[in-house]
C-alpha cells in the first residue's frame, strides 16, 4: 500500500518510488521496495537490462552456470510477485516538482513520484568509425548472443579483449565456420579461466596489437580493413563484426537533472546510494561505487542499499 503520505503534501503521487532501469540494480531495488511497503515501478525498455545479453554467467552466487537471460526472467518474476509494477517503456524526461518528481516515458505516460532511482546501467561503446551505423544490421552487431545464430557457419570476427569478449568468441565458436578475435593490445586482458578456454578451441584465431579502420561492403558487411597486416594483408574477409570494447555508463537523463557525474560519465553516489540532488539516488553500472566494479553482484547490493536508503528517508518525511 505504500508509505502514507505526510500531511503537508498536497500532490497526489502515483508512487512513493521510481526506478528507472530494469537490470539487476533495478529489479532488486524493487523486491526489497515491495518488501518495505514502498509503493514502487520500474520503467525499463529491456526488461532485465543488458544482463539479459550475457551467454553464461558463472560467478552468481548459488548458480554455477546460468544464462542472462534466464537469471533477470527469475528477477523480474521476483519483482512482480513482491508486488512491483514493471512499466515497458523509456524515460524521456524527468521534472523536478515542489515535492517529488515527473517521469514522462516515451509512450505518453506521466507519472508522479516521490523518489527517483537511476539504475540506468550501461550501453555497448562503438567503434566510432564513419560508416558504423550504415552496417549495424547487416553483419554488424553488439551482442553475440542476440545475432549470433545469424552466422552459423560464417565467418566472424569479435573486436575486444576482455570477458564479454571471450564469453562472445566462446559463445560463435560453437556456431561460426570461424571466430578472429581482434585485440588493439598485446594479449587478452580477461579472466585467466577464459583465456585457458579460447586456447582450447581450434576455430579461434586472436590477432593481437590490430585495430579495425574501416567496414567495407555494399549492402552488407563483406570485410574489414586493419592496419596492419595479417596474413600478408590488410583485408580481412568477414561475414560478420561483433564490437565488444566495453560499456558506457546511461546517465544522460540523471544529468539533464543536474545530477553530478564523474570525468567519466559515471553518477557520483554517497554510502546510502544517494547523489547531488534531494530525492534522487543511483544504484549499479552507472554509478562510482563499488570501487567501479561493475558485477550484477554488486549492482544487486547496491540496488538494496538504495532501497533500504529510501525507506528510510521516507519513513522520516511522511
Amino acid at each position: 500500500m505504500g508509505i502514507p503520505l505526510g500531511t503537508t503534501n498536497i500532490m497526489n503521487y502515483d508512487f512513493d518510488l521510481i526506478i528507472i532501469g530494469s537490470g539487476a540494480a533495478g529489479l532488486t531495488a524493487a523486491i526489497y521496495a515491495s518488501r518495505y511497503t514502498i509503493k514502487n515501478a520500474v520503467i525499463g525498455d529491456i526488461l532485465g537490462g543488458t544482463t539479459t545479453e550475457a551467454h553464461k554467467i558463472y560467478n552468481w552466487p548459488g548458480d554455477p552456470g546460468i544464462t542472462g537471460f534466464e537469471l533477470t526472467q527469475k528477477m523480474l518474476k521476483h519483482a512482480k510477485e513482491s508486488g512491483s509494477e514493471i512499466i515497458s517503456d523509456s524515460v524521456t524526461e524527468i521534472i523536478k516538482e515542489d515535492n517529488g518528481f515527473k517521469v514522462v516515458t516515451k509512450r505518453g505516460q506521466n507519472l508522479l513520484a516521490k523518489k527517483i532511482l537511476f539504475t540506468s546501467g550501461t550501453k555497448h561503446r562503438h567503434l566510432g568509425l564513419t560508416n558504423e551505423d550504415d552496417f549495424q544490421g547487416k553483419g554488424l552487431a553488439y551482442c553475440a548472443t542476440c545475432d549470433g545464430a545469424f552466422f552459423r557457419g560464417l565467418v566472424t570476427a569479435i573486436v575486444g579483449s576482455g570477458n564479454s569478449a571471450m564469453s562472445a568468441a566462446l559463445y560463435l565458436a560453437d556456431l561460426a565456420k570461424q571466430v578472429y578475435m581482434i585485440v588493439r593490445g598485446p594479449e587478452l586482458k580477461g579472466e585467466p579461466l577464459w583465456q585457458e578456454e579460447i586456447k582450447k578451441r581450434s576455430n579461434i584465431i586472436v590477432i593481437t596489437e590490430t585495430n579495425v579502420v574501416s567496414l567495407n561492403g555494399k549492402e552488407k558487411l563483406e570485410s574489414l580493413e586493419l592496419d596492419k597486416e595479417f596474413n600478408n594483408s590488410k583485408i580481412l574477409m568477414v561475414d560478420g563484426l561483433f564490437v565488444e570494447i566495453g560499456l558506457a555508463p546511461q546517465t544522460e537523463l540523471a544529468k539533464n537533472l543536474g545530477v553530478e557525474t564523474n570525468d567519466l560519465g559515471y553518477i557520483v553516489v554517497k554510502a546510502d546510494m544517494s547523489t547531488n540532488i534531494n530525492g534522487v539516488y543511483a544504484a549499479g553500472d552507472s554509478t562510482n561505487a563499488s570501487n567501479n566494479f561493475h558485477q550484477i553482484v554488486t549492482a544487486c547490493a547496491e540496488g538494496s542499499i538504495a532501497a533500504d536508503s529510501i525507506y528510510k528517508s521516507l519513513s522520516i518525511t511522511a
